[in-house]
C-alpha cells in the first residue's frame, strides 16, 4: 500500500461486525488472504460485486490483489481501516 503506508506504520481499523455502514469504493480494508487464513492484507476496495469484493493496492506495479486472486468472499473482511500512525 506504498505510499500510503510503511513499514512501522500502525494501522487501526474498525472491526466488521461494528460497521454499521456497507463498504464503499476506495474504502482501505484489512482482509484475510485467499490464500493462507492466517496472512492479513491491507489493501483499497475497488469494486463490490455480487460474488464478492475486489481488492487493489496503492503500489499496483508491486501490489498482489484481486488482479492476482481474483474477488475475495465477504467473510474475509475482517474491518475498515480508521487510522494510519506513521512511525
Amino acid at each position: 500500500m506504498l505510499p500510503i503506508l510503511k513499514k512501522g506504520d500502525l494501522v487501526i481499523y474498525k472491526p466488521k461486525k461494528k460497521i454499521r455502514t456497507l463498504l464503499s469504493k476506495g474504502s482501505i480494508v484489512v482482509a484475510r488472504s485467499p490464500y493462507n487464513k492466517d496472512f492479513l492484507l491491507i489493501k483499497r476496495v475497488r469494486q463490490i460485486h455480487n460474488g464478492g469484493i475486489e481488492l487493489i493496492g496503492d503500489n499496483k506495479e508491486l501490489s498482489i490483489d484481486s488482479r492476482h486472486f481474483g474477488l475475495i468472499k465477504p467473510e474475509h473482511i475482517l474491518g475498515v481501516v480508521e487510522r494510519i500512525i506513521s512511525q
